[in-house]
């Protein structure tokens, strides 16, 4: 594969003061030029997600890429959702930012979505698996492992799923984004790890994000259905970073999100 180069943009040029900036990441062994054109003045992480988004956008695209050379087709269509009814792990900043894209929504549509958000909190809860959340949320122990299994079996459907179809598709979180299967899709209905086939990926940064931004504001991960809970009860922080330097929080952790996410999708 020959050197990509990424151009993306986080931010409105008509009303930010941008400033422009370029990194080099090898991923997979293949070297990445982000161009990138960032806001000027203290942000948060959910202000740069449009950079994160675009950058795992093209890292799913070459897991693909990879797949496909190897025989393999992508089962992941429109109208399969059983995959939304998994365990979806987010960071404190996609919850600010799914908040903030509800409460923008016209009042009919945004009171069906808090709705929606909160019959599932209250499924969950009374299936006991709040408790079994918020623990999992405080330490990680072999205990948790079969979490996302129990969850699963809740039947909770994400709350922006209409006819088996993400209804935020541009919008939705980096988890969302990186969980692409070649196995059966029929298979996605019962998962188990000896059935499902994902696709591999030469990076997750929405790992790298939960590290970087858990870290900054002292917050786990959570589920997407807690989102609009967090954003209501807890304030937002005056930002005290740059984008460069949050973004280059992000990218050095690269590295270390190797690994499952806490909670991860099986």
């Amino acid at each position: 594969m020959s050197e990509a180069t990424l151009q993306l943009l986080a931010g409105d040029p008509a009303r930010d003061a941008l400033v422009v900036g370029r990194v080099v990441l090898v991923l997979g062994g293949e070297p990445v030029t982000l161009e990138m054109a960032v806001p000027s003045g203290p942000i948060g992480f959910e202000d740069v997600l449009p950079i994160l988004q675009g950058l795992t956008d093209f890292v799913v695209n070459r897991g693909v890429e990879v797949a496909e050379s190897a025989g393999r087709t992508i089962s992941c269509r429109a109208g399969c959702g059983a995959c939304c009814r998994q365990l979806v792990p987010i960071s404190q900043a996609e919850a600010r930012a799914l908040a903030a894209l509800v409460a923008a929504m016209p009042g009919p549509r945004r009171e069906e979505i808090r709705r929606r958000f909160a019959a599932a909190l209250q499924t969950l809860h009374s299936g006991g698996v709040t408790r079994e959340i918020d623990a999992a949320r405080e330490e990680v122990t072999d205990s948790t492992a079969g979490l996302g299994m129990r969850y699963f079996r809740q039947g909770v459907a994400c709350p922006f799923l209409e006819n088996e179809a993400c209804s935020i598709h541009p919008d939705r979180p980096l988890s969302c984004r990186q969980y692409l299967v070649t196995s059966p899709a029929a298979k996605c209905v019962s998962p188990a790890p000896d059935t499902i086939e994902t696709v591999a990926l030469p990076a997750r940064p929405s790992r790298a994000l939960l590290l970087a931004d858990s870290e900054d504001a002292g917050v786990s991960w959570m589920p997407l259905v807690y989102a609009l809970r967090y954003a209501d009860e807890v304030p937002s922080r005056v930002p005290a970073r740059t984008a460069p330097d949050l973004l280059r929080d992000v990218f050095s952790r690269f590295q270390d999100a190797d690994g499952a996410e806490r909670g991860e999708r099986e």
